[in-house]
């Protein structure tokens, strides 16, 4: 089952404010008098690469639950843990930088010290799909 993001409206701004910005940043070497075209071009590119490498990171953020996975991917970044490896989720409210796009977490410990948190839109459905997965893991309920 695959599983969307929540997502919070001021991170929201946040992010495609600055893809904005990187993208009228990447044009103006363009309408400025003697910045050379060697330098532009360069400007222009870095700029666009951040805004594409930020979109892709905000646009391609899911998850799924797989026969013998957890699979997570936000952008390029992917990562999948072994629901055998599965400790336990429980809620949480955080701003670490992860592949949630929330700051109303899930966090699963897996292994013996990792940790990672997820924002699954779904959360009730998530945390069934989890528990059905994990029987052993311990999984808590959002409380607030």
């Amino acid at each position: 089952m695959k599983y969307v993001p929540k997502r919070d409206l001021w991170l929201s701004i946040v992010i495609w404010s600055s893809i904005a910005l990187l993208l009228a940043c990447g044009t103006t070497p363009f309408f400025v008098e003697g910045s050379g075209v060697i330098g532009g071009a360069f400007i222009a590119g870095f700029c666009f690469l951040i805004a594409a490498f930020l979109t892709w990171l905000w646009v391609a953020t899911y998850y799924v639950l797989k026969e013998n996975s957890l699979f997570i991917r936000s952008g390029p970044i992917t990562k999948s843990i072994s629901y055998d490896l599965i400790v336990k989720v429980k809620p949480v409210r955080s701003w670490l930088a992860s592949a949630a796009t929330s700051s109303r977490r899930l966090e699963i410990q897996y292994g013996k010290y990792d940790v990672i948190h997820i924002s699954p839109l779904n959360e009730a459905g998530f945390l069934s799909g989890i528990g059905e997965k994990c029987p052993k893991a311990q999984i808590e309920e959002r409380r607030d």
